[in-house]
């Protein structure tokens, strides 16, 4: 059996050296790139759980109590908001919650705006702190919107119904606000009967194109470009009435350049 010589055995040495150090630098590239990955999931913002770099969608709900909510309105809104908080809205999209109720001039801000932070889909445990992710998602996010739903469907109601006004605020403080240049989505409970001083529905729905001439009509002007309008109707008037009612807030939405607008009637 020949003998190895020495320089045979050096360059044996050299060549294990230079594999073990491509080897390190291979692991320390995997290392960092999932804790560069770890560090992009991980970018919240503490106090409302949106991305670093914000929102990535916005998702805005107007709950009109002004009228009392019988046992299958509630219900029917719960189960509704249920849907939209813990399937529909993605992680990264922020959610703002308004009520009009009967204290309209002091609830022109959100009573609650999260980000939904996400659940655990989608981490991993070699890099990620699973249990964190899961109590922030439950603690933070879900329960304090649980919360605050569960008291604003037992508002008191209003001897005035602003809906106008109130979703011209909705739009200044919220919607405008964020300017989130991803999907927006409006989705507002409500039976539509707007009665205030200078305009009710209780006596008669007007024409929309007679309605947009009036000086009220562009005092409560806002713009709905971009956003999808969901509104769910409270039926506390009659066939005859909801079909008028529908006809003038649809229009009224798409004349305001909203992007979609689609109504369906709550139960109840």
């Amino acid at each position: 059996m020949a003998r190895v010589s020495k320089q045979t055995r050096t360059n044996q040495r050299k060549n294990l050296l230079v594999a073990s150090f491509a080897l390190l630098i291979v692991i320390s590239v995997i290392a960092i790139a999932m804790w560069w990955s770890f560090q992009k999931k991980s970018s919240i913002d503490a106090s409302n759980l949106c991305p670093a770099e914000g929102p990535i969608g916005h998702y805005v709900v107007l709950i009109d109590t002004t009228d009392p909510l019988n046992t299958a309105q509630k219900a029917a809104i719960d189960l509704k908001l249920t849907q939209l908080i813990e399937q529909e809205t993605p992680a990264g999209y922020l959610i703002s919650v308004f009520v009009l109720g009967d204290n309209f001039q002091t609830d022109v801000k959100p009573l609650i705006e999260l980000c939904n932070p996400g659940d655990e889909q989608g981490h991993s445990e070699l890099t990620e702190n699973i249990k964190q992710i899961k109590r922030r998602y439950a603690d933070r996010f879900l329960e304090p919107l649980r919360i605050q739903t569960t008291k604003l469907l037992n508002s008191n109601p209003a001897s005035n119904s602003p809906i106008l006004e109130m979703l011209q605020m909705v739009s200044l403080n919220s919607i405008e606000r964020h300017a989130v240049s991803g999907p927006r989505k409006l989705v507002v409970f409500s039976d539509f009967l707007q009665n205030s001083k200078s305009l009710s529905m209780y006596r008669e729905v007007p024409n929309y194109v007679a309605f947009s001439e009036l000086d009220y009509a562009r005092k409560t002007k806002i713009s709905y470009r971009g956003v999808q309008v969901e509104a769910w109707m409270l039926q506390n008037s009659s066939n005859q009435k909801q079909s008028r009612l529908i006809e003038f807030w649809k229009e009224y939405f798409l004349k305001n350049d909203a992007l979609a607008v689609n109504f369906d009637l709550l139960p109840g």
